[in-house]
């Protein structure tokens, strides 16, 4: 069977699946995965809006019979794919390969962490008591263990931190619990898979173990397919990263506190040890009840007092460490716990001493909580490494990877340079349906009065929309504001990010038909709103990242470093993808229409707003705002 029998004009899509429609540039786009599939090579594609790209790598993989992990974005679309997209394609290919769902451990439930909460003074906590029953009750029934079958529980709920396992505080083997161990189950059932559906925090957690040395998670593969590629540096960096917070301390004292109570004698021996640690938390936190959200380590440290305490609680944990060695081996659990505390320590040793130079550290800085991080300022060195060492097929796509026509940014960053690259267009009839309005009768994007203008600037054209509206905004901070501008303003049910879950916001405003939604970055991607429920966007300001990101002035300055220019080679095509995404909220099917609204006059008054608009679909474009009313009427 080739690809022409299955997504062709005579295929069995065309013959079972109703409404199917043969589309060229997936055709296109599944030969070319095909090729590489069988060339054993490595390719990188741009697969515009509405091409289809989930069935143009699917059947090709399948096609192929080949040992295929896909990963995707979201666990969201993971499960999309897995429950709905791949059972589809292999009904209608009447094929019947091993598919199988893997998720990270946190998703499953530990056996033994629950029983742990159960004896401890979690299952006497009011806010905990309740949803601990249920997850006890739910524990004889399920199979799986996957936290998403327990609907009464929500998947954020804190109650879930307690009885699933990290890599931390997992007792492997030697856990008591192991021959029942849900995780391991869904590991084994993974290896025996022929396609493996995953998600890239998956991906990347398992090829961080492996740069380590330690065990593989995810079975050796012949075909590695990345979905949503674009998420691949932001998600491999944080992988590749170390970390150490107060959220780590926290977990072990409670996890020693409860295993040192199952020996005779030990939590006598080591409780002053752990007030000693729990006093460290407090007085740090005291003492940075006034430092910045985020900052570099090194800013951080220049003031000798926040060097002190973060010295004060190492030599907590050390004394806490030199109490659990000598009963360590009287319990598996403390055992673990030493283990960990020394791990901790090692890790502060670095933070305070000699810092690496290929790593950006910073922290930040909660109400609640603080974390410090070592962040690898070039992710394509590990990347290429684990490429090389796994000989599989890779395919790289996602609809926007491509700037100003090239693929050169996502090489760089990634490493896979000699990647062969294929651009696709959407089959979206974007010039007829599409129109593109940037007023230019509104301040500078860094004018004091920018936030409020354009919200006075884009009321009357919201009332006249007949449909829903997308304002994405660069910033919670412009969002709040424009919450509080439109609450009273206008005329139609208004939507605002941060009140209510993202699901339900979505779901009320498509209920709604003609709503206004006012989001920011989690609502630039992954939201597909199709039809009149969604006819306008707009976009606040071209999407550059905020200059005080010590990560970004870590990689801007590297880049200066070696003679680069980082404004061009990494900070613009970083906002022409991001702006991507958002732009890509418009127009979700054939029949769309609507108008994009880019309120930042840049993008037509500056040198580089030229690669923004060519990297952008075919749209028509105007200034005028009484020819934009026109075209509401027309599209």
């Amino acid at each position: 069977m080739s690809i022409i029998d299955v997504l062709g004009e005579k295929g069995v899509f065309a013959e079972k699946l109703g409404g199917f429609k043969v589309r060229e540039v997936q055709l296109s786009l599944a030969e070319r995965i095909m090729y590489t599939i069988t060339e054993n090579g490595t390719l990188i594609a741009e697969a515009g809006t509405g091409t289809g790209k989930t069935f143009a790598y699917l059947v090709p993989a399948i096609l192929q019979n080949k040992k295929t992990i896909v990963s995707t974005g979201t666990k969201n679309l993971q499960e999309q794919l897995f429950y709905r997209d791949l059972p589809k394609v292999l009904e209608i290919m009447d094929l019947k390969p091993k598919i199988r769902l893997l998720k990270g451990r946190s998703n499953y439930l530990c056996h033994h962490r629950m029983y742990n909460a159960l004896h401890s003074r979690i299952a006497h906590n009011p806010d905990m008591v309740i949803p601990l029953q249920l997850i006890e009750k739910w524990s004889h029934k399920t199979n799986v263990g996957d936290k998403a079958e327990l609907e009464a529980v929500p998947e954020n709920d804190l109650i879930w931190r307690h009885v699933t396992s990290t890599a931390e505080n997992c007792l492997g083997s030697e856990c008591p619990s192991y021959v029942e161990c849900l995780v391991m189950k869904a590991r084994r059932r993974a290896m025996e898979a022929d396609i493996l559906v995953v998600n890239h925090h998956l991906l990347f957690a398992d090829m961080a173990l492996k740069q380590e040395g330690f065990g593989e998670l995810l079975p050796d593969a012949e075909v590695i397919i990345l979905d949503e590629a674009h998420q691949v540096p932001e998600i491999a960096s944080r992988f590749f990263s170390q970390s150490f917070s107060s959220y780590q301390c926290k977990d072990l004292l409670n996890d020693t506190t409860k295993e040192a109570g199952e020996v005779t004698g030990a939590f006598a021996a080591i409780s002053s040890k752990i007030e000693h640690v729990e006093q460290a938390l407090r007085d740090l936190h005291l003492q940075f009840s006034d430092v910045s959200e985020t900052d570099t380590l090194k800013n951080l440290l220049d003031k000798k007092a926040n060097f002190e305490h973060l010295e004060l609680l190492k030599q907590s944990l050390l004394e806490l460490a030199e109490g659990i060695k000598p009963i360590a081996a009287q319990s598996k659990g403390l055992n673990s716990n030493f283990v960990r505390c020394e791990t901790l320590i090692a890790f502060l040793d670095e933070l305070l001493g000699e810092l690496k130079s290929d790593f950006i550290y910073w922290y930040e800085n909660r109400n609640k909580f603080f974390i410090i991080h070592k962040t690898p300022i070039d992710i394509s060195d590990p990347l290429t490494q684990f490429r090389n060492e796994n000989q599989a097929a890779w395919i790289l796509t996602s609809a926007t990877l491509a700037v100003n026509q090239s693929f050169a940014h996502f090489q760089k960053e990634t490493g896979f340079f000699e990647s062969e690259t294929l651009l696709v267009d959407s089959p979206f009839d974007y010039e007829n349906n599409a129109m593109i309005y940037v007023p230019r009768d509104v301040p500078d994007a860094n004018d004091y009065s920018f936030n409020q203008e354009i919200c006075e600037h884009v009321l009357p054209l919201i009332e006249q929309t007949k449909g829903g509206v997308f304002f994405l905004f660069t910033s919670h901070r412009a969002l709040n504001n424009a919450a509080k501008f439109f609450h009273d303003k206008l005329q139609k049910p208004l939507f605002v990010q941060g009140q209510g879950s993202r699901h339900q916001i979505l779901a009320d405003f498509r209920d709604a038909g003609n709503g206004v939604l006012l989001g920011a970055a989690s609502f630039w991607e992954g939201v597909d709103v199709a039809g009149d429920n969604l006819s306008c966007v707009i976009i606040d300001k071209l999407p550059f990242a905020h200059p005080d990101n010590p990560v970004l002035q870590a990689r801007i300055n590297r880049i200066v470093e070696n003679g680069g220019n980082s404004f061009f080679d990494y900070q613009l095509p970083k906002a022409i993808i991001a702006l991507k995404q958002g732009v890509g909220r418009l127009i979700r099917s054939e029949t769309d229409k609507g108008i994009l609204v880019i309120c930042d006059k840049r993008i037509m008054t500056k040198p580089y707003g030229r690669q923004f608009i060519n990297s952008l679909p075919n749209m028509k474009k105007t200034s005028k705002k009484d020819k934009i009313f026109d075209s509401f009427a027309k599209i």
